[in-house]
């Protein structure tokens, strides 16, 4: 059991009860306060013997002491600088909660091994209350998920939450019998004055993921008891970085060669919790760059992974997201993902900061007019030299006609399976139908540039690689579809709830728009049974091990259905 839990409990008893009581649990359980309070693992008769302490001390109930736990945790979560991050979930309980399994979906992939909690939130957008399911691996967590619900609630919304017990849904009625599913009516009412959220204490910070990980790592017991350094950006050279890489493409031939750049995942890119977050968030916040940006980079002759996105959030990202939700730190979180997702699959995951990735600011020289034209024109080898291509993929992406021709080159130079699309953050109940009608509409002519020679490139580049535009609008199209339900598919294996909101809607989108071979390969997909098929309780602590090739099970197949062969046949060269 990880220490983070009795660092908890201490700070919930000290709040709660005062230091009296808590040296009392100590001499009562016979554990030592440094010991346990390191943050490492404990043995789990460490934890069962604090836990039954502070049942005997404070005179209440496993099941009192559970929900003031979950209740706490939430606190806590806020007291070491997490709120930012938990508002980011939602702007609404309904749309928090809802969020919350995008939020496991992010932890799983820090920890491969593990599985989480499930939520499935029905609610009909105006009442005042709503039905919440749970499902976990583990038995008899209802009272601290109770907690947990009515403290997010108190805190990030201002709401005095009510929660009843109510009979399941019927899809989970085996695993209730077994105490890991139960049901409730959520209610909730507001009020009159919202707690002031916690004060973060100074310099302490602990991560989301590593105290929700530890809360995971707690429940397996409850059934018993019925960080990075800051990337240096470069100091100021009398001779800049990018005029001395221009001298050298003038006295050589091979400019691909010498302006290839990668910049290091760690300048670029930050979990919600490290420390050098805010610097990688600076960096997302506008376009403009200088030579300290270009100087992050460095020389490579091959990178990882090809960044594409649009630098301007939609339109609409404060009315979708939330007004606390921030643009440029959704982006540099959601490329952690990727960095993780990468070194998992070629490296470790401990060496996620190593990963390269190509991003245009960093590695093309912003501040020098001749050497950024010169790498503007070399967009297409850069791409070749990349192994693969990370989209932030917001709902407005296949406006921005930059990032179509992105597309355009890497559905040429590379299999669909090296594209992938990051979409954790962006993808809601709210923002998915946008996306639906993003591809449905898609069209070239209606995609946005500054400049408008710049058309004059992508259309050259579609008339040299492509049999007409329309195969082309096609093969985007085509291409979306097959990519974003791969990105679902694991979301939508959780329940049929998911599956019917965020994985059939491309299935069918495919079909309205006439690609009735590739409707055909997404309807074959069984999500919920490659999950259950793919998952291996754990003995020890209910945690399951995904097999590595679910990633992409069917892209490769299902891609190719548009016209009954390799959907890259629809351009030239191939």
């Amino acid at each position: 059991m990880y220490g983070h839990i009795h660092i908890i409990l201490k700070d919930l008893i000290l709040t709660a009860f005062g230091e009296k009581t808590w040296k009392a649990i100590l001499q009562r359980s016979g554990c030592n306060e440094e010991l346990v309070l390191n943050v490492v693992a404990h043995p789990d008769s460490v934890t069962l013997a604090l836990v039954g302490a502070t049942c005997e001390e404070t005179k209440l109930s496993a099941e009192q002491a559970l929900e003031a736990f979950g209740r706490h945790f939430v606190l806590f979560v806020l007291r070491s600088g997490n709120a930012r991050f938990l508002k980011a979930q939602g702007s609404t309980l309904p749309t928090f909660l809802a969020n919350v399994n995008s939020l496991h979906n992010q932890l799983e992939r820090d920890h491969p091994n593990a599985m989480f909690p499930y939520m499935e939130v029905n609610y009909d957008g105006t009442s005042n209350f709503l039905d919440l399911h749970y499902l976990s691996t583990r038995a008899n967590l209802s009272s601290v998920v109770a907690g947990v619900v009515k403290e997010a609630g108190r805190l990030l919304f201002g709401l005095d939450v009510s929660m009843a017990s109510q009979p399941t849904v019927r899809y989970f009625r085996k695993d209730a019998e077994e105490s890991r599913a139960v049901s409730w009516r959520v209610s909730w009412t507001t009020l009159d004055e919202p707690p002031p959220l916690p004060m973060v204490p100074k310099p302490k910070r602990m991560s989301v993921a590593a105290l929700h990980w530890a809360m995971i790592d707690f429940s397996s017991l409850i059934q018993q008891i019925a960080c990075i350094p800051q990337c240096n950006p470069g100091l100021d050279a009398l001779d800049s970085e990018a005029s001395r890489k221009y001298d050298q493409v003038l006295r050589q031939v091979c400019s691909v060669d010498i302006l290839l750049r990668a910049v290091p995942a760690k300048c670029v890119a930050a979990a919600w919790c490290d420390p050098h977050l805010e610097s990688c968030i600076e960096f997302w916040e506008t376009s403009q760059g200088s030579s300290k940006h270009y100087e992050v980079s460095q020389d490579a002759s091959f990178v990882d992974v090809f960044v594409s996105h649009s630098w301007s959030a939609p339109d609409d990202w404060s009315d979708k997201m939330g007004p606390d939700v921030d643009y440029a730190e959704v982006k540099a979180t959601t490329l952690a993902v990727m960095a993780k997702d990468y070194a998992q699959s070629f490296r470790s995951l401990s060496e996620w900061t190593d990963a390269t990735f190509w991003v245009d600011k960093a590695c093309i020289a912003q501040d020098h007019p001749e050497l950024k034209a010169l790498s503007i024109k070399l967009l297409e080898q850069f791409i070749q030299k990349c192994d693969s291509m990370c989209v932030l993929f917001t709902w407005t992406y296949l406006e921005r006609l930059w990032c179509v021709y992105e597309l355009a080159c890497v559905l040429i130079h590379k299999p669909p399976h090296k594209v992938y699309l990051q979409t954790e953050l962006f993808v809601k109940e709210e923002t998915l139908p946008l996306y639906v009608e993003a591809v449905r509409g898609f069209s070239l002519a209606n995609t946005k540039c500054c400049k408008e020679e710049d058309r004059k490139v992508l259309e050259a580049k579609i008339e040299e690689e492509y049999v007409s535009t329309k195969h082309f609008e096609q093969l985007v199209q085509a291409t979306a579809i097959a990519l974003m339900a791969r990105s679902m598919a694991f979301r939508a294996g959780r329940s049929p709830a998911l599956y019917a909101t965020f994985f059939h809607p491309w299935a069918k989108l495919a079909r309205d728009i006439g690609m009735a071979e590739l409707a055909d390969a997404l309807e074959c997909c069984r999500c919920i049974e490659w999950r259950r098929a793919t998952s291996l309780n754990s003995s020890a602590s209910g945690s399951v091990k995904r097999a590595p090739t679910q990633k992409s099970s069917y892209s490769k197949s299902s891609y190719g259905k548009v016209t009954g062969t390799d959907a890259r046949h629809q351009s030239k060269s191939s």
